[in-house]
């Protein structure tokens, strides 16, 4: 179980409190070595929460309303971001997404988050337990951390590969207007005959944007040799395929994908060419 927990934890300071618990929860010499294990095992449940949710990201959002007395994100809020973002309800609505079912989702992590206090507290029955006894519920702790970590992650998984259906023909659409000058390195003209996406993914939701990798093939026709040659024939057109790679960033906006976007500059890797070309690469100077 250890092993599970430390695969989702990532910061330094997380990984450093998840030791100190286990140190607790093995200092046998400890009548409280189950509490404090449990209090360490709650606080490392809340800094998680923090860092996917920061304060001011939550706070930005348009769906954040205050609540509590500080005007500081509460945990529902706070697991709310942590999966949909600054996506609000309206927009999953308006694209048909069962929010009912997310918000049941969210709620259950929150309890499930929420039960992980009740370990913390001392009491007759939980002060000096015996050894089979800090085991039994040192599991349940861990069961608990693991379940809030990925039911949590899972619904973000969930949420991510529905929007992920939504934007695949924009992409094709936008990619193909980009300035491709290490193409233009190749020959002195060049034309795009079409272009592949072969796989994207939504990498990051936050407060204002959806974030997209995409990475595809784009075929080209290389052209070479002057106009005169090219209108006598004597010219040579050479179709190649590049691979890309680049980002898309959405604005959160009522409709998706977004008409508000920005993507990445980028070129095409033409390692290939070089790699692949060498005997050809005379003959094609004759045409420059």
């Amino acid at each position: 179980m250890e092993t599970h927990i430390k695969e989702i934890l990532e910061s330094k300071f997380e990984k450093e409190l998840f030791e100190s618990a286990i140190y607790n929860l093995n200092d046998t010499d400890s009548k409280l070595r189950y509490n404090n294990f449990a209090y360490s095992i709650r606080e490392l449940s809340r800094h998680f929460l923090h860092r996917l949710s920061p304060d001011e990201k939550v706070k930005s959002c348009e769906w954040f309303t205050e609540i509590t007395d500080n005007g500081k994100p509460t945990r529902t809020q706070r697991i709310k971001y942590a999966i949909q973002g600054g996506i609000t309800n309206k927009m999953l609505k308006d694209l048909e997404f069962d929010i009912d079912v997310l918000n049941k989702e969210i709620k259950s992590i929150k309890k499930t988050i929420d039960s992980l206090s009740k370990f913390t507290h001392i009491n007759e029955d939980t002060f000096n337990l015996e050894s089979s006894q800090v085991e039994e519920m040192s599991q349940k702790v861990f069961n608990e951390l693991r379940t809030f970590v990925e039911r949590m992650k899972s619904c973000k998984a969930d949420l991510t590969i529905f929007l992920d259906g939504k934007i695949e023909q924009h992409m094709l659409e936008e990619i193909i207007f980009n300035n491709y000058e290490n193409v233009g390195a190749l020959a002195r003209r060049f034309s795009i005959d079409s272009s592949d996406v072969t796989d994207y993914r939504i990498v990051e939701i936050d407060n204002d944007s959806i974030i997209v990798d995409i990475s595809g093939d784009i075929h080209f026709a290389l052209e070479y040799g002057s106009n005169k040659e090219r209108r006598e024939g004597d010219g040579l057109d050479v179709n190649q395929s590049f691979p890309f790679q680049t980002k898309i960033r959405y604005d959160i906006d009522d409709d998706f994908p977004s008409d508000k976007f920005e993507i990445d500059d980028f070129g095409v890797n033409t390692d290939s060419w070089y790699d692949g070309n060498e005997g050809n690469e005379i003959e094609k100077e004759n045409y420059s």
